[in-house]
Order: C-alpha cells, then structure tokens, then sequence
C-alpha cells in the first residue's frame, strides 16, 4: 500500500490572494479537505483556415476558481495558533468580538452575522489560506489554497459521538507547492465537544453583557432538553465573482442572506415536567409560532481559573417548522423536530450567535 498522509495548516492572510504559511493553526481532518479545481478552459472556435471538422486543435484557460469543505471534529482551540478555529468561525460571519474575564482568565469571543463583513473594522481585506500538506510518494508538501471564504458552517452531534463541524469554503486558485510545514501540533484531547459535554436548553436564558457582544450566557432556571441527535446549519450567501479586473480567479466577493435550519429527534412523549415534543409538534400545527434554544458544550477544561473551555450556539428565535412522528411496529415512536432561525432585532440582535471560550487571546 502506498504512503497516505495529509493534514491541513490554516493561516489568516492580511490580504486575500497572498498566502499566510507561517503563523498558521493545525486542525485535525475527518475528510481529505482537498478542494475541486475548477478551471474554466475553453476550446477555441474562431474561422483559421483549417479544417475544422476533424478536431479542436487548441484549448485555452480562461479563469480558475475552487471550492470545497474541512470537516473536523470539534476543538475549542486549534493547534499552535490557538485561535485558528475561532479565526474560521470569524471568517463565516465576519466578525469577532474578544474579552478576558478578569477574575477566571478566560477569553470569550462572541461572533455573529454582519452586513458588512470586508468592511475595516471587521475582516477587511483578509481570507484564509488551506494549506493542505500531502504526500507525493514519499516526500510531504504544501499545496497552498489561497483567498478562501467560508460559506456555511453545520454543526453535527450524535449520542456517543464527538461534535462534528463541516465548513464550505471557496477560494481563488492553488499556489506553487512547496516544502512541508511541518512541525504539526494538534489540540489537546480534553479541549474536545463530545456529546457527554452538550446540554441543551429552551426558556429563560440569561446573555451576560451589552447585545450583541454578551460576554457570557447562564441557564438558571431554563428547561434542559434530551434530544436523540442535533444538527444545525448556518448558511451566510455569500458567491464569489469573476469580473473584469485583469484577474484570472474571483476577486470580489457577493453577501447574501444569513439562514439557520435545525433539526433534533425526540422520543414521542409527553412528560409531566420539562420539553414536550407532543406539544411541540401540536403547536406547529395550530399556528405559526417560535421558541428559542441555546446549546452549551461544556469541556471541563479549565481555561483559566474557574472558567472552562466551552462552546455556545445561541438560537434566540426558532421558528416550528414542524416534523412527523415515526411509528414503527418494533420500536418507540420518535420524531424529528425542524426549525428555522429568526434574526431578533430586540433583545439578541442577530439570528445565532456562537460565544466560544478558550485562552486564545484572540481569533
């Protein structure tokens, strides 16, 4: 068998196109992370004078571009550069906003959708670089991708499971190979989300701080929810463009409209106390109406003293989109619960909101 190795280096570049390959983050990959080449090569068809029914004779390169997806398991920190993964999480919504917690040490980066993400107060000219370094035989290299984008994050938890995050990127065009990076370091075991770590609530939920740039968010008398299985997914719009800049690849690229969609599966039941997926369903169906769910990855990590490693995603408006209970001759009826987010322009100010909490002094 041949040799088969690759791991992925990602660097923030100060400015989209030139590659960052030296302060970079080490992330550990559940895919092979490598992007779709998409060259646009066109044959040419213009009257020479040759007989051109036996064949094309030319094809020429017009544009590149590429696109693609890092699937990883859930760290709070990447490795070496620490913030790298929060840096990714910036990168798809365009902004990120960092304190410490002068009493626990801690750092607590809040991150949400913005309008205006390439303005310059928020990621300017900056993208990312995927270094994927891949063997060729048995000599590692670095094949840079350069000017990625992210477009859309899913956050994927099942019963003894770690939390898996699939992120979509697009990008500008691969760089010159080069020699490894080397010198790998992935984060540490215990700074993992895993399932036995995630409790999940609905009701009254406490945001620490000014909106949207809460600095912490408490539970207190808010209802636990036990689902079977959670998958959400946040979408931002954004296209790349080509357009007529004397550039080969996409140089300028588009918002659109941020989404979240969410589904969870729940025993069919009706309990005395606490969630209610009977009811749930039933509520869809008499009317158009929402609830709010926050999700609270908890490592117990100390990241600091008295504060731990910890993820939040923070969904303040859910609207039902209903579901359909699975009656089964051999099995306990379940259900799968759909939502879709709505943007709170009163209290949150944003769709979804992610605090994440680490020692990285910044992402």
């Amino acid at each position: 068998m041949a040799e088969n190795k690759i791991y992925v280096a990602i660097g923030e570049e100060a400015t989209r196109g030139t590659k960052e390959a030296t302060t970079v983050g080490f992330i550990p990959l559940l895919n092979n992370g490598i992007p779709e080449y998409e060259p646009d090569d066109k044959k040419r068809s213009e009257f020479r004078g040759e007989d051109t029914v036996k064949g094309d004779t030319t094809i020429i390169r017009m544009s590149q571009k590429l696109s693609g997806s890092l699937e990883t398991n859930v760290f709070t920190e990447a490795g070496t550069t620490k913030g790298m993964f929060g840096t990714l999480l910036k990168h798809f919504f365009g902004k990120a906003t960092t304190v410490q917690n002068g009493t626990t040490g801690q750092y607590a980066h809040m991150l949400y959708g913005v309008p205006d993400p390439f303005a310059s107060a928020n990621l300017g000219t900056k993208a990312l670089t995927i270094n994927l370094n891949i063997n060729e035989g048995a000599t590692m290299k670095n094949y840079p991708y350069l000017g990625a984008r992210i477009k859309s994050l899913s956050f994927e938890q099942e019963a003894g499971d770690h939390l898996k995050c699939i992120m979509e990127y697009f990008g500008q065009k691969r760089d010159t190979v080069t020699t490894e990076i080397g010198s790998s370091v992935f984060p540490a075991e215990n700074l993992r989300c895993d399932f036995n770590n995630l409790k999940v609530y609905t009701g009254t939920i406490t945001r620490v701080g000014t909106a949207p740039d809460y600095t912490d968010i408490t539970f207190g008398s808010a209802t636990q929810l036990i689902p079977d299985k959670v998958s959400i997914k946040i979408e931002n719009g954004m296209e790349d463009t080509i357009r007529i800049s004397g550039l080969d690849y996409p140089d300028k690229t588009r918002m659109g409209k941020f989404k979240v969609t969410l589904e969870m599966t729940f025993d069919w039941e009706a309990p005395g106390s606490g969630f209610n997926s009977i009811d749930e369903y039933n509520n869809w169906v008499a009317g158009a109406s929402s609830t709010n769910f926050c999700f609270y990855w908890d490592t117990g990590t100390p990241a600091g003293t008295g504060g731990n490693h910890g993820l939040y995603i923070d969904i303040p408006i859910a609207q039902r989109m209903g579901g359909k209970p699975e009656y089964s001759l051999d099995k306990d009826p379940m259900i799968p619960l759909k939502y879709e987010g709505l943007y709170d322009p009163t209290t949150t100010k944003y769709l979804l909101g992610i605090l994440l909490k680490n020692t990285a002094t910044a992402v």
